[in-house]
């Protein structure tokens, strides 16, 4: 009796559990819908690299330039480390130490090197190199490149073969043959390597006055002409004379 009496409770406890599972089930629904805050958390997918482009567009870079050389043939060589390429709107320009422009042209060009051609330079004197309209490698858009030099004297056969002082503010050059001119201009410096305010007075083919401000007896000075060559060269180039007043 006692067997049949617990058989018949563990048959019912049984059927209990059952029967309350889905309602429990159910509640435990409803409570996460109105109690409980899910948070869900998204992790975002990595890029596939071998189909999408993460990199972003290169902005453009002044180019390093290697080195500026100008020979005594009235030509500026600039060198470039990188290879690079050149726009329509590609212009040179060259200004001395007061900012005066001194005509030049582009005469040369390839990846690595580009070459101006220029006249009227001053031996020792400094200039500044001015390209515009530059594309380095992966550069979108053109670039400009300033650079400092130290100019060569331009070759010429000119040559002044004496010098005469006159009211101690006069120094008038005698040439070795005829000389022609074109945009000519003096430079006078003294020992010290200072400048002298100077001019040109008068223009010949045998001979140039130049008029010195502050000439001191005793003292020497550097007279450099530059923009002369004569009837045979292609070239203007300077010619250099030192005197003692």
């Amino acid at each position: 009796m006692r067997r049949k009496v617990r058989g018949m409770v563990v048959g019912m406890l049984a059927m209990s559990m059952v029967a309350t599972a889905p309602i429990s089930a159910f509640a435990g629904q409803a409570g996460s819908a109105e109690g409980v805050t899910i948070t869900t958390e998204v992790r975002a997918k990595k890029p596939d690299t071998g189909k999408t482009d993460t990199k972003k567009p290169q902005k453009a870079e002044s180019q390093k330039v290697g080195k500026v050389t100008c020979t005594s043939a009235g030509k500026v060589n600039i060198s470039f480390k990188n290879k690079v390429t050149y726009t329509d709107a590609l212009r040179a320009e060259i200004t001395d130490a007061q900012g005066q422009e001194i005509t030049c042209k582009i005469s040369k060009k390839n990846k690595s090197l580009l070459m101006v051609s220029v006249a009227g330079l001053v031996s020792g004197q400094t200039y500044t190199i001015t390209i515009d309209g530059i594309l380095g490698k992966d550069s979108a858009q053109p670039v400009t490149i300033t650079k400092s030099f130290v100019a060569k004297g331009m070759k010429t056969q000119c040559k002044a073969s004496s010098a005469t002082v006159s009211n101690n503010k006069f120094v008038t050059l005698k040439m070795n043959g005829a000389v022609e001119y074109k945009d000519a201009t003096v430079t006078v410096k003294d020992s010290a390597g200072n400048v002298c305010e100077a001019k040109i007075v008068k223009k010949a083919k045998g001979n140039i006055k130049v008029q010195i401000t502050g000439l001191k007896k005793g003292n020497t000075y550097t007279i450099t002409i530059d923009g002369v060559k004569t009837k045979k060269e292609k070239n203007y180039g300077s010619i250099t004379k030192t005197i003692t007043v």
